[in-house]
């Protein structure tokens, strides 16, 4: 009997997202950000971190830029070693570590309130799978008291995900 490894579930969800369509993709993507704003999520915030997509995750483009026009300080993340380190937005853009889009500016400290994740994996208990280096377990790890969404597709949705002591479980997760 073999066990499943975060390994073996981190290449299933690869396979299932590269066989999703563009189209499935975009309309999933715009159906979570709905989801999102009609829950009044970002009304009770006020320093968001947010982030840019690669193409098989659930791209919250519009869900940036709605949130901006609220008022609110929304933050984009960028791999600094083994950190991530925050930049105000609106910022120019330029490609980054693991061909993701990051901010160009000057790094900020600040609070955030919000962070919305992508994801890998992840399970109906808020289980989160990443990429496996960690970045955003040791970001929410400075921010305990950041409410930590997670936005899936459900073919990433796993019965039960591979975790470890360090993992830091998510608050609440949109998926599609």
């Amino acid at each position: 009997m073999s066990t499943i490894t975060k390994e073996s579930q981190r290449a299933i969800a690869r396979e299932k997202l590269n066989n999703m369509s563009y189209f499935d993709r975009s309309f999933k993507s715009q159906m979570i950000v709905s989801d999102i704003i009609n829950s009044k999520l970002i009304n009770n915030h006020s320093h968001i971190l947010l982030y840019k997509a690669l193409i098989t995750e659930v791209n919250i483009d519009w869900l940036l830029e709605f949130t901006m026009t609220f008022g609110k300080q929304c933050y984009l993340p960028r791999v600094n070693g083994d950190d991530i380190e925050l930049v105000k937005y609106p910022c120019m853009l330029k490609k980054g570590a693991f061909g993701i889009l990051e901010p160009i500016g000057q790094a900020v400290d600040t609070t955030i309130d919000l962070c919305i994740v992508p994801v890998l994996g992840v399970d109906s208990e808020g289980h989160r799978l990443g990429k496996g280096k960690g970045y955003y377990d040791r970001f929410f790890a400075k921010f305990p008291n950041c409410e930590k969404v997670a936005v899936a597709f459900k073919e990433q949705v796993f019965d039960k995900v591979v975790t470890e002591s360090h993992d830091i479980k998510m608050d609440k997760v949109f998926v599609r």
